[in-house]
């Protein structure tokens, strides 16, 4: 949403940052993204569903489209997608998949190299899916400048991103699978987790740890 206003948001019944957690409904997240003089409102909604969407939805969806109609149908009236859907665009209204993808244990052959979603593709519920794609791309630099041989450099490059990709897209799973857990016993467990973790300070540290101090790129204005 373009040049969002403070009234929308009261309409829609949030904050300008806000997380919703529905019960058996997905996720819903909106956020401010932007410079001042072109600020956007981003806002995502996930359901669960037996299969994805046909690939010619993909993308683009249609505001009056039968699809995106009977994805609302799914959250109450007074569920802020309703409101903040009526005021996007029909070119930044997107439909699209998730997916679980095995990490590739094998990132090079030859003179090609992948790096990000296309050798460690991470689901969306720790936000660091373009952050390991940035990290993979200045150690890959970083590993050409340094290696005489490409073959080498690309080696050292899976060496050190291999396992912290690994761990970070296996974290993203687990908490997918605990936010859509329909069983009684794990839906307790998420809740207790979620509230240690909203009010200790022990496990955002051990996050703070994985996603922050276990970061490879130490000199951020060598990169800025």
């Amino acid at each position: 949403i373009e040049k969002p206003d403070e009234a929308l948001l009261k309409e829609s019944g949030l904050e300008p940052h806000a997380i919703v957690q529905g019960n058996n409904i997905g996720e819903f997240i909106t956020f401010p993204a932007g410079p001042e003089e072109r600020l956007v409102q981003v806002w995502a909604a996930t359901y669960p569903s037996s299969k994805a969407p046909l690939r010619e939805e993909w993308g683009v969806v249609e505001p009056a489209s039968k699809d995106l109609q009977a994805i609302l149908d799914q959250f109450v009236s007074m569920h802020p997608i309703h409101s903040l859907s009526a005021h996007t665009t029909p070119d930044r209204l997107l439909h699209f998949g998730l997916f679980y993808r095995k990490h590739k244990d094998k990132w090079h052959k030859g003179r090609t190299v992948l790096l990000g979603d296309s050798c460690h593709a991470t689901l969306p519920y720790v936000g660091q899916g373009a952050n390991q794609a940035i990290e993979d791309a200045i150690v890959l630099a970083d590993c050409l400048a340094t290696e005489k041989d490409y073959n080498a450099a690309f080696e050292s490059y899976y060496q050190q991103r291999n396992k912290r990709t690994r761990r970070i897209v296996n974290m993203a799973t687990i908490m997918n699978k605990l936010h859509h857990t329909q069983n009684p016993i794990l839906v307790k467990g998420r809740d207790f987790l979620i509230n240690r973790i909203l009010q200790g300070k022990t496990m955002l540290k051990m996050l703070e740890k994985e996603i922050v101090e276990e970061c490879p790129v130490k000199d951020y204005a060598k990169y800025s």
